[in-house]
């Protein structure tokens, strides 16, 4: 089945703006499986007092409690920003093969000046098992969300 990766950002950016509703920074991640979505995360940062519950985190840490590991390696992780060097990682060793993003890693560390200057695919690409990364999707659209919350 072929995924409308445009479909899924747009999910993406919805659970980013939820999550910036909600007091967090505007990011969202969701698993699709056969064209289904199967976990969705926001960032709780602010909310759960957590540094490291960005988005993706929380997705994996959800999704690889819930799933098989032959499910997950049949999933491809949406994301409305590239992930940073932390969560990359962690899908890494959850064995999502894929991730898909929409506002890549360097626009958002321009726009705030703040992070650590390795993009997913330079942090994956001498990985054991391969991890396919596309992006950006929508890149206006992700870049956006970021400018109205980062001003």
């Amino acid at each position: 089945m072929t995924c409308n990766h445009e479909y899924f950002i747009r999910q993406t950016l919805q659970l980013a703006k939820l999550a910036q509703n909600g007091g967090n920074h505007p990011f969202g991640a969701l698993l699709e499986r056969n064209g289904q979505i199967v976990v969705e995360a926001e960032n709780t940062v602010n909310t759960d007092r957590d540094c490291t519950a960005h988005a993706e985190l929380n997705l994996v840490r959800k999704a690889y409690s819930e799933l098989s590991q032959k499910m997950l390696s049949e999933c491809t992780l949406y994301t409305s920003t590239e992930p940073c060097p932390m969560c990359a990682g962690a899908i890494f060793w959850a064995g999502i093969p894929r991730i898909v993003y929409s506002a890549p890693a360097s626009g958002l560390m321009g726009m705030t000046g703040y992070g650590i200057p390795v993009s997913s695919t330079e942090l994956l690409v001498n990985a054991s098992q391969p991890v396919e990364i596309v992006g950006p999707i929508l890149e206006s659209e992700g870049m956006e969300l970021h400018k109205s919350f980062w001003k």
